[in-house]
């Protein structure tokens, strides 16, 4: 099947991805994809990016996704970036805006910076890639420097913009109720119903074990109002109880949890958090501050 998206393996476990839109990805995958499956993951993929993106790269950690484990892909797809030429020629034309700027020809930035007047417009161009030391020296030609800083659009896995107040909640979970570290190790993910408690895209949610009295597991906050559909299905065969999965979901909401890390260290226990502030196991969510934040923020 033809595909108007562009997709194909640079290594084992990773692929680009160019969309008609002109964007592109590049994906790295949970596992290994032998040389034989290749093709079929690259057409999979490619049609489900036909299918979904329309420019929202949260459609990627999404229903593109879902889309994968729906088509028992060998692995499904645990990170995603812009591609390095994307990267490249975002610098160069940063290089390019600041020579401008300061009126300057790239005949005298170049000498000043020691390289070819050619090998700097392939830099501006985005067409070569550049070394430290190359773009210190360009920098310095401009009377600029050289530095990393955040990135004002920090994002989730799932494309969505975390506002540097995310808030910090503890939730119980219950394996008498639902099996949730099995679900975590095969999907990574889960759907925590959210009831009347206002979590947000980008909160970071500790998930204490009742049976283990311990805080297990650190989540982030992924989607929030979701609608029961096809894909919590997926989830039913981990509830315990099974009258649960009987229920009317017309009416509930759901806030997708992504696994972010599991804790080994041991001293999460219901001990060793009551003496930092732990009263008892939340009914539903309660809002971490204070003394109780900083140890389970050190300790995890």
């Amino acid at each position: 099947m033809e595909t108007k998206t562009k997709c194909k393996f640079v290594s084992l476990d990773k692929v680009t991805v160019e969309t008609p839109q002109g964007d592109r990805f590049t994906l790295g995958l949970s596992g290994v994809i032998p040389f034989e499956m290749q093709e079929q993951h690259c057409q999979i993929i490619a049609a489900l990016f036909d299918k979904y993106y329309q420019g929202d790269p949260s459609v990627i950690m999404g229903p593109i996704l879902r889309g994968m484990y729906q088509c028992r892909c060998w692995a499904s797809i645990f990170w995603y970036g812009p591609d390095r030429e994307n990267e490249r020629e975002r610098i160069g034309a940063k290089i390019k805006s600041l020579r401008m700027e300061r009126r300057m020809d790239a005949q005298d930035v170049a000498q000043l910076a020691d390289i070819d007047a050619s090998n700097l417009s392939r830099i501006e161009k985005g067409k070569y890639s550049a070394g430290l030391d190359i773009l210190c020296r360009i920098a310095a030609a401009m009377d600029c420097h050289l530095d990393i800083v955040p990135n004002n659009n920090r994002v989730n896995m799932a494309g969505h913009i975390i506002p540097e107040d995310h808030k910090k909640w503890l939730i119980t979970a219950k394996r008498s109720t639902f099996r949730l570290a099995e679900c975590l190790e095969k999907y990574g993910e889960y759907h925590w119903q959210q009831s009347r408690y206002n979590v947000n895209i980008g909160d970071t949610i500790y998930v204490y074990v009742s049976e283990d009295r311990e805080i297990k597991y650190r989540m982030t906050v992924e989607a929030v109002n979701v609608r029961y559909d096809q894909w919590m299905i997926h989830e039913e065969e981990f509830w315990v109880d099974k009258d649960r999965i009987n229920q009317d979901e017309t009416d509930t909401k759901y806030a997708l949890l992504r696994l972010e890390a599991t804790s080994k260290s041991g001293k999460l226990t219901e001990e060793n958090l009551t003496k930092h502030g732990f009263l008892r196991a939340p009914q539903g969510t309660k809002e971490l501050d204070g003394e109780l934040l900083r140890y389970i923020e050190r300790r995890f």
